[in-house]
C-alpha cells in the first residue's frame, strides 16, 4: 500500500512526532513518501532511504489550507491508499482539509495500527488508557493521527535530498500579526530520557525549587500535571496527561502525585516509574516499579543531598 507521512519541522529539523512515525512504517516495510510542512530554512530532512517533499510557506502567513491542496494533488498522482501524520495542531488541520475533500473520516489518537493485505485495523486508547478498541478502515484512502510517543524512533539517516515547492499564497491565507516563541531552557519533556513531575503533594509553588534541583543533578525535563498547571505553578506546556504531552522516557519520577487516569495516560508507557508519595494507597503505585511512601518535602531533599 502506497503511504504518505505528513511531516513537520521543529527547530528547523524533523519532529520526533514523524520520526516515530517514519520508524513505524520501516517495520511495515511499506512504500513510502514524506511531504514536510513548514516556514523555516533547512537544510537536513531529506534521505536516501525515501522522497521528502517539503512544502514551505512565508512566515507571515497561515496557509495549511494551500498545502492541503499541495497534499492533494500528490495523493491523486502517486495513488496513496494512507496517508499518516502526528496528532498535533499542523497534523489535524491537514487532515481536516483532506479527509472533507476525499468525503472520508480521519482516525485520531490512533496508538498502534496493523495492515494484513492491504487490510488497515488502527487501535485506539479510551476511558484514560484502560481500555483500548479496533478500527478497521475501508476508505479508498484513509486518514490516521497517531498519538505523540506511541512508538520507538529509530535512527533515521538525514540529509539536504529533498525537493522544496513555495506554496503561493491566495484569499484563503490568513496573515499572521505576532508569533509568540516560548523560551525553553534545559531538557525538553518529548525528547527526555528522565522526567521529573510534580503534583498537589508539593504544596506550593515555591516548593517546585526541590524538583528543579533533583532535574538538575539528573539532567531531566520537568513536568506537571493538570492541578498544577490550573493553578499557574508552571507553563501549561509542562503538563504530562491526556489534555497535555504524552511523554516516554527511560525513568519517570511522579513526586506527590495521585495517579488519576488522565495523568496516567500521559506518562504510563515510560519503561520505568518512580513514584513519590505519602498516601499508600495512591493509584500511583499501582504502575510503579518502586514507589516511596513519605512525605515529597522530606524524601526529595535526601534524594538530592545523595546525587
Amino acid at each position: 500500500m502506497k503511504t504518505l507521512v505528513i511531516g513537520e519541522i521543529v527547530n528547523d529539523e524533523l519532529s520526533s512526532g514523524t520520526l516515530e512515525i517514519i520508524s513505524k512504517i520501516k517495520v511495515l516495510n511499506l512504500d513510502f513518501s514524506v511531504i514536510t510542512v513548514g516556514n523555516a530554512d533547512v537544510t537536513n530532512i531529506g534521505s536516501d532511504s525515501f522522497s521528502n517533499l517539503y512544502l514551505k510557506s512565508s512566515s507571515n502567513k497561515l496557509n495549511l489550507f494551500n498545502c492541503a491542496n499541495e497534499i492533494k494533488k500528490f495523493i491523486n498522482e502517486k495513488e496513496i491508499g494512507l496517508v499518516l501524520s502526528n496528532s498535533s495542531y499542523i497534523g489535524r488541520d491537514i487532515i481536516a482539509f483532506l479527509s472533507v475533500d476525499y468525503k472520508t473520516s480521519p482516525v485520531s489518537n490512533v496508538i498502534n495500527f496493523e495492515i494484513d493485505n492491504n487490510e488497515i485495523k488502527t487501535i485506539n486508547s479510551i476511558n484514560g488508557g484502560e481500555s483500548e478498541y479496533i478500527t478497521k478502515l475501508t476508505s479508498d484512502i484513509n486518514f490516521i493521527l497517531i498519538r505523540p510517543k506511541s512508538f520507538d524512533q529509530t535512527e533515521v539517516t538525514l540529509n539536504d535530498n529533498f525537493e522544496t515547492i513555495d506554496v503561493a499564497e491566495n484569499e484563503y491565507s490568513l496573515d499572521v500579526f505576532d508569533v509568540h516563541i516560548e523560551e525553553k531552557t534545559g531538557p525538553q519533556l518529548e525528547d527526555s530520557k528522565i522526567v521529573i513531575s510534580a503534583g498537589r503533594g508539593m504544596v506550593e509553588a515555591s516548593n517546585l525549587k526541590l524538583i528543579e534541583d533533583l532535574a538538575s543533578k539528573l539532567n531531566a525535563a520537568i513536568g506537571g500535571t493538570r492541578a498544577i498547571v490550573d493553578a499557574g505553578w508552571m507553563p501549561y506546556s509542562n503538563q504530562v496527561g491526556q489534555t497535555g504531552k504524552t511523554v516516554k522516557p527511560d525513568v519517570y519520577i511522579a513526586c506527590g502525585i495521585s495517579g488519576a487516569t488522565q495523568h496516567q495516560v500521559g506518562m504510563k508507557d515510560s519503561k520505568y516509574i518512580i513514584a513519590i508519595n505519602k498516601d499508600e494507597e495512591a493509584p500511583i503505585f499501582q504502575i510503579s516499579d518502586l514507589g516511596i511512601v513519605g512525605d515529597t518535602l522530606s524524601v526529595i531533599p535526601k534524594l538530592i543531598e545523595n546525587l
